[in-house]
């Protein structure tokens, strides 16, 4: 076979291959890390009580498992469906169903705080495929049933006697580790 056409028939399966792949991998069109204007999706909060550690194992990378029940209990208990409560690499995570619409609610242990954040849940197994490959977090659309969800949120953080100092901030300051500009609720008054 002449080198030249050996070369051209593997750049060209190379390209196959590369273009295969981002068809199996895609992102989300339309999604952004940016909040909706208006709304705040990422919960930080105070409360060091033993009982949210007592299910937590000391050699373990999962802290707050008894918060997290809690919390998911608290949200159910306002007609919010939580499913699919399961332990991702250092935090807790489940979906929650509000008006149909799906939202990934994660808790987890940020140094001396705890920070709750909702987030949008991919429909399409392309697009779970590309945050699982990408560590991306998108923050859902704004709507009705968000709005619920924080709201409710909201409330069962501030009524648990033992969680002090609630403080809300947009993802895409919070995931570039700027706590600047915290409100008091998840969406402007």
């Amino acid at each position: 076979m002449d080198p030249l056409l050996a070369t051209a028939l593997i750049l060209a399966l190379m390209a196959g291959v590369v273009l295969g792949f981002r068809l199996w991998v895609r992102a989300p069109r339309g999604m952004s890390e940016r909040d909706p204007p208006g709304l705040r999706t990422v919960a930080v909060f105070c409360g060091d009580d033993a009982e949210f550690f007592r299910e937590d194992r000391p050699d373990d990378q999962f802290v707050g498992i008894r918060l997290f029940g809690l919390l998911c209990a608290g949200l159910s208990a306002r007609g919010v469906l939580v499913e699919n409560a399961r332990r991702v690499p250092f935090a807790q995570m489940a979906e929650c169903v509000v008006e149909e619409q799906r939202f990934a609610l994660v808790l987890e242990r940020a140094e001396s705080c705890w920070v709750a954040s909702v987030e949008w849940v991919p429909n399409s197994s392309a697009v779970r495929r590309y945050m699982a490959l990408t560590h991306r977090v998108f923050s859902p659309p704004d709507g009705p049933a968000l709005r619920r969800l924080l709201s409710d949120l909201h409330e069962w953080l501030r009524s648990h006697p033992k969680l002090a100092d609630v403080r809300w901030h947009r993802k895409e300051k919070w995931l570039f580790d700027d706590p600047s500009d915290p409100a008091e609720t998840p969406m402007r008054r």
